[in-house]
Parts: C-alpha cells; sequence; structure tokens
C-alpha cells in the first residue's frame, strides 16, 4: 500500500530543518536607520541561537529565540517561518499554521512558507489542501528535492501512482546522494509492482548508507515475495545486526529460517528478541504501543485516553517523542454488479480503479509522524498534552465513515545509551522494560510504503496459515507471541508463549516468552519466576541471565 512522507517531519531535526541562514536569507529592506541595523543584527542572533536548540531538540527554547526575532525584524518572513516551524515540532499544528501565513503575506511568493503549510496540512489529514500547497511551492521554486517528494506523497495516497511517480523521479534527479529518496522511490516502485526498479532503488539507498536499516528490510521483505529466500535472508541478517534490537526483523528472519527448514537457527535469532532493558529514570520513560482499528473516534476512545494517561506519567521535565502511524482503508461499497469472486478490499479496490469510480474518498493512505513535548512545567505539560490528543481525535474524527482506520500510538523520551519504558498498565517505575523497536528511523519517520507494524502483519497473516500445522514443534507459536508482543499486547503474547509451553514445558524459549510477556503487563515478580525457569531448563541462556540480572538489579 502506497503511504505519505512528510520531509518535514525527519526525527533529525538538525539534518531535515528547512533552513541554513545563509546570505541571501536575510535581506531587508528597511536598514536605513542605525537601529534598524542592530536590530537586524540581534534578529540574526537569535534565529542562530534558535537553530541550535532546534537542532537539540529544545523545542521550547527555540520558539522563545524565533518569536524575539520576530519582534525584532518583523517585516522579514523568515523568523515568522522559523517560529512556525519550532511550534510544529513542538506539536502546536494551529500556531505554526499562522506563522507561515503571516510570512506570505510579507512574501506572498515564499516557497518556503507554503511548503510548510503543505506539511502541515498534511499532519491534519487533509491531502488535498497540502498538494494545492506543494504545488503551488513547486510552482515557485520547482528545483527543491523535498517539494517534489513531498508533492509526490500526496499523489501517492490518492493511489495516482504515476503522478507519484514523475515527482519521486524528479526528487533523486535533483538530490542523487539523498538515501532516503532512493529508499522511497523504491516503496513506490514495488506498490506499483514493479520489482526490479524497486530492487535497484533500495540497493541504491544502501550504497549511499550501507546501514539503512530500513532499506534492509525492506530489500529482504522484497526477496521474500519473488521467492528468492537465500538473498532474503542475507538482507534480514544484514537487518539485524545493523539494529540488533529491532525484534520486528528477527520476526521476520526467525519466520523465514523456519520455513527453510533452519529451526536451530531460527531459534537462536528469536532469543535475543526476549531481552529486556534496566529502566533509569534518566532513560526511556514511556513505550507504550497502541494499536486499535474501527471506524471513527469514538473506536479508539479508550485507546486514546490510556494512552494520554500514560503520557501523563511522565515526568514534565522530559520531553516526549510521540510516534502516530494511521492507516486508512476505504470501506468497499456495494455496487450495481458485484464481484463473483468475493468483495475484499483487493477487490472492491480494482473494481473501482476498473470502472473508473475511484476518488479521493476510496483512496487508501498511511502515514506516521512524529510529535515532541518539550520539558515543560506542569501545567505546560498538560496543555501540550491536551493540544496534541484534540489533534489526533480530529484527524481520525476527519475519516469518518468511510474509513477502516489503523491506528498506533508510541511515546518515548530521548536516551540514546540506555533506553527503558514504561507500558500503559504501569503506575511506577518498573526495574526493566520491553522495547521492540529501539532502532528509530535513521533517514526521517514519514517513510513511504509500510510502517514496522505493517511488516508485523504480514508475517502475522502467514503464519495463521502454520499455526495447527507447524513444520516446527512450538516455533509457530514462539513468533506468534513475539508479534504480539511487537506490538505491546501482553495478553496476546502470554497466550501464544503458554500454548508453546504446553507443547513442551521445558522449552526455555517459550519460558523466556512467557517472562518478557509479564515485563510488559509491569508484573516484575512473575517475570523473574519464568527466567528462572529458562535458566533452570537452559542454564547456558544467556538472555534468561540477563534479564534474571537487569530484574535483580
Amino acid at each position: 500500500m502506497a503511504g505519505i512522507c512528510w520531509l518535514g517531519a525527519a526525527q533529525d531535526a538538525a539534518a531535515f530543518f528547512p533552513f541554513s541562514l545563509r546570505k541571501e536569507e536575510l535581506k531587508t529592506d528597511y536598514s536605513q536607520t542605525v537601529w534598524d541595523r542592530i536590530m537586524l543584527e540581534q534578529s540574526v542572533t537569535d534565529m542562530r541561537r534558535g537553530m541550535g536548540e532546534m537542532a537539540q531538540a529544545r523545542y521550547k527554547e527555540a520558539s522563545n529565540s524565533f518569536a524575539k526575532a520576530v519582534i525584532k525584524n518583523s517585516k522579514d518572513p523568515l523568523p515568522y517561518l522559523l517560529l512556525g516551524a519550532s511550534l510544529y515540532w513542538a506539536g502546536q499544528v494551529d500556531a505554526a499554521e499562522s506563522e507561515y501565513k503571516e510570512a506570505l503575506r510579507l512574501d506572498p511568493k515564499n516557497a518556503m512558507a507554503y511548503q510548510l503549510l503543505g506539511i502541515a496540512s498534511g499532519w491534519k489529514g487533509n491531502v488535498a489542501q497540502a498538494q494545492e500547497y506543494f504545488l503551488k511551492a513547486n510552482e515557485l521554486d520547482s528545483l527543491k528535492a523535498d517539494t517534489h517528494m513531498n508533492l509526490g506523497s500526496t499523489y501517492a495516497v490518492q493511489l495516482k501512482l504515476e503522478k507519484a511517480l514523475e515527482h519521486f523521479r524528479r526528487a533523486v534527479e535533483l538530490a542523487p546522494r539523498e538515501p532516503l529518496y532512493h529508499y522511497q522511490l523504491g516503496t513506490l516502485y514495488e506498490a506499483m509492482g514493479r520489482d526490479e526498479q524497486a530492487e535497484e532503488s533500495f540497493k541504491k539507498a544502501l550504497r549511499l548508507f550501507p546501514y539503512y536499516e530500513d532499506a534492509q528490510l525492506s530489500l529482504g521483505a522484497l526477496y521474500e515475495k519473488l521467492n528468492r529466500p537465500k538473498e532474503a535472508l542475507k538482507y534480514y541478517k544484514k537487518a539485524v545486526r545493523t539494529k540488533p534490537g529491532d525484534y520486528v526483523a528477527r520476526l521476520r528472519y526467525a519466520f523465514l529460517l523456519m520455513r527453510q527448514g533452519d529451526t536451530r537457527k531460527a531459534r537462536e535469532v528469536l532469543e535475543e528478541a526476549f531481552s529486556i532493558t534496566r529502566f533509569k529514570a534518566e532513560g526511556l520513560a514511556l513505550n507504550a504501543v497502541y494499536r486499535a482499528s474501527g471506524r471513527g473516534a469514538e473506536a479508539f476512545r479508550k485507546q486514546i485516553e490510556q494512552f494520554k494517561e500514560s503520557l501523563q506519567k511522565v515526568s514534565p521535565s522530559k520531553p516526549i517523542d510521540v510516534e502516530v502511524s494511521l492507516e486508512y482503508n476505504p470501506v468497499a461499497k456495494p455496487t450495481q454488479t458485484p464481484s463473483k469472486k468475493g468483495t475484499s478490499f483487493e477487490q472492491a479496490y480494482q473494481h473501482f480503479r476498473a470502472s473508473g469510480e475511484l476518488a479521493d474518498a476510496s483512496a487508501s493512505r498511511a502515514f506516521k509522524r512524529m510529535f515532541s513535548l518539550p520539558e515543560a512545567s506542569a501545567d505546560e505539560r498538560q496543555q501540550q498534552i491536551e493540544q496534541f490528543i484534540s489533534g489526533l481525535e480530529q484527524t481520525i474524527a476527519q475519516a469518518g465513515a468511510d474509513y477502516n482506520i489503523n491506528m498506533s500510538l508510541q511515546g518515548r523520551t530521548p536516551d540514546y545509551s540506555s533506553p527503558a519504558a514504561l507500558t500503559q498498565n504501569m503506575t511506577a517505575a518498573p526495574k526493566a522494560v520491553y522495547d521492540p523497536r529501539i532502532v528509530g528511523n535513521d533517514m526521517g519517520l514519514w517513510v513511504m510504503g509500510r510502517t514496522w507494524l505493517m511488516f508485523v502483519d504480514d508475517a502475522e497473516e502467514e503464519l495463521q496459515t502454520y499455526v495447527n500445522k507447524c513444520p516446527a514443534g512450538n516455533t509457530c507459536s514462539l513468533l506468534m507471541g513475539l508479534a504480539a508482543l511487537a506490538r505491546g499486547n501482553a495478553t496476546a503474547a502470554a497466550e501464544a508463549f503458554m500454548q508453546a509451553n504446553r507443547a513442551d514445558s521445558q522449552d526455555p524459549l517459550a519460558l523466556l516468552g512467557l517472562g518478557t510477556a509479564s515485563v510488559v503487563a509491569g508484573d516484575d515478580p512473575q517475570a523473574k519466576t519464568y527466567y528462572e525457569q529458562a535458566l533452570a531448563a537452559d542454564p547456558k541462556n544467556k538472555t534468561a541471565a540477563r534479564n534474571l540480572k537487569i530484574l535483580a538489579d
């Protein structure tokens, strides 16, 4: 399925923030007096300070610096754009839009203002409005690669893939050494069924950035789909080596190994996936994955409320990154001549496409966005949370009854040396935590194509066909349990691992899985019991020993 990529939502602000304060960007037309020149120089100093604060993800301080620059240089659109961008990164999308529009009032032909307005509209789910803004930005400056990539993405989510391809290719032409663009072009090719070109694009991304784990994982999945298991295993192995903590990659890798008859190696790959990490107060304070499906905001009320409660548990002195993944699938509508082959979404889509009836209302769309809640006072943090939740509810509500929606939410505070987490059911910090995706995204967070949860979905769907006739004993149940852990679903994970345990009560991996499911559920004492049983069953099991040490510490 084609998704959407807003480059303004990349994780690394320093890498993707669209301003450099070059000299030509600092021109003004009102520096006639000494006082004016002093104010202009101070404005530039404030903007430079704000840029440094943005690079450190200190969005509140950056907003203050840019606001000072606006006051001292109120006739120049640049400070307004910078202020708006800092507000956007802090999750205040409406306020950001106001600043962008003020920049446009000062400079009606400012391409960057239209670009940033498009990104804001994209987050709100208004793809048509985003497309209008990107078209205007591209009209004013047709040589910006990120504008072409964003514009192409709006066509992709409307399933106008040929039009999307036109702009994706142009983005690659303008920035041939940007691995993200090659990666996204590859996912578009794959969505179009042009697998050879997808393979070529993924490989180009890897030549430019050999440790691009998303490209490694996508290339492995592509080879798996093409029934080239040897090559798929090669790239799954690379992905796991690049990011050992990516248990989604481990799920795909182990599952393919099992189907190739190498159950021993599959179990070796699985064992590491049950590792937990030590909780530290300065580390990751929240990593709750919430997944739900339904129509309209009401179907998600419980999950959103639980997520809100989890956000409120984090000290306001800690910044929080919140990752939102929303996937919209159109509800199949009855037609005058229903297909004899069935009424699946794929068949319904093919009917619409063949009949020419495909419109925005029937277009699948998926997108992924990272918000940042900067450190704040208790009252300010509550306001941040309320604004975020309100925006999320509005975005979901806009889909109405025309779409089935899949949603996942994940929050974390940045700590690059000792990740840790709180699950949604905890009221106090645990000794240990489980994070199925301690990887981030090196190249940016909005990616065109499948999100990491979609990789889980694909594996789970195929696993369902193996559960009752698994060729490798209880390994299928272990894989099902790991898929549930990747989603943060402790109950489903425990059920799968218990089934594996019933098949072999001395299987250390089933006991490890039960222990890690207990950690996710917030029951450290029960987890300790299961890890002790796993170590008794296999005294050389390093994961069990390491997990027990973490719980003891």
